[in-house]
């Protein structure tokens, strides 16, 4: 059995490794393994691991709007999720989308205490 080591988007496409999912509240409470699955499927931020060649060069100024490390924020819902034999399930960890599921570019962030 072979087990991808790395990934090299192909055109159009962008990987991104999503924020991570607390598996418990705030106040201690433990979350069920269904609520957090749907959450990590319904998660919109992320980090830019690597972009495809032909990302953005249909787009007006044909310059990509974000680069490998830059945070974002993209359509929820969106890409494809990365099989994962040896667990036998899919990685929770990456994502392969569109470059146009990209929707906005973080330019700050604060940690705040909720």
């Amino acid at each position: 059995m072979k087990v991808i080591k790395a990934l090299k988007p192909l055109g159009h496409r962008v990987l991104i490794k999503p924020d991570d999912v607390d598996s418990k509240t705030k106040s201690g409470i433990i979350l069920i393994e269904e609520t957090t699955r749907q959450e990590r499927q319904a998660q919109v931020v992320g980090t830019v691991i690597e972009i495809g060649d032909t990302c953005w060069l249909d787009t007006p100024s044909g310059e990509p709007w974000c680069q490998v490390g830059d945070r974002v924020v993209f359509a929820k819902y969106s890409g494809m999720k990365i099989w994962n034999p040896v667990e036998g399930k899919y990685r929770d960890d990456l994502l392969i989308i569109n470059d146009l599921d990209i929707t906005a570019l973080i330019t700050e962030e604060e940690d705040i205490n909720v």
